[in-house]
């Protein structure tokens, strides 16, 4: 449900005291147009239900870039964000089973071509050993505080003044994840039946040093 809408998902982020970007809901021009003016343009807007690979999101400089959206939307709200200077773009993934089995597995740097996930590497080059906790820690916490069962991948932005931000929850196996199908000991798709049966967890470690996936 967290995954499926974007508003909940960044309400659920907020609550747990994680790292959001600045947001809101905004249901018309008007309201975008506050939220612009009070956190700089441009602002980065989403369909709450149905985006991905690019698809539901759109960079606006001024409200009449979403008169089109908003009377698609017909009253419903829709999610306005900070467009985030990020440096780059990490994924943590984890699994949970429902007895409260956890793992992650080791932290990524997705490159992005058009909103589309087209190269992974693993583990990510240049991540302090902080950074690797702490969105390790991010993903354990998601999945333990929403209950999650299955497979999860949190998507983060490296920003240069605040660290890590959270971008996007998927809870599925992710496209960030498809590396682990040869570059780990316990790939993604193996890990979620394990957890949805709630069978002991696979050993996540990466097999090699390095693995790049290009998609």
């Amino acid at each position: 449900q967290y995954a499926q809408d974007k508003l909940l998902m960044r309400q659920a982020c907020e609550r747990l005291g994680l790292p959001n970007p600045q947001w809101a809901a905004v249901s018309s021009t008007r309201e975008l147009e506050e939220f612009g003016e009070r956190i700089g343009w441009p602002v980065v807007l989403k369909t709450p239900r149905g985006g991905y690979d690019g698809k539901g999101v759109m960079l606006v400089r001024t409200p009449d870039d979403a008169d089109a959206w908003f009377a698609q939307a017909d009253g419903a709200p829709l999610l306005a964000e900070e467009a985030v200077a990020f440096e780059r773009e990490l994924a943590v993934l984890v699994a949970r089973s429902p007895s409260g089995q956890a793992s992650a597995w080791p932290v990524v740097e997705t490159v992005q071509t058009d909103g589309i996930c087209t190269e992974v590497l693993a583990p990510a080059p240049g991540v302090t050993e902080d950074e690797a906790a702490q969105a390790m820690a991010i993903g354990l916490q998601v999945a333990g505080a929403l209950e999650v069962t299955g497979v999860l991948a949190v998507e983060l932005f490296i920003d240069g003044e605040r660290g890590l931000l959270v971008n996007e929850l998927a809870m599925r196996p992710h496209n960030s994840g498809h590396w682990t199908m040869d570059g780990a000991v316990t790939g993604q798709f193996e890990q979620h039946l394990r957890a949805v049966l709630d069978l002991p967890l696979g050993d996540p470690s990466a097999r090699a040093p390095w693995t790049v996936m290009a998609n």
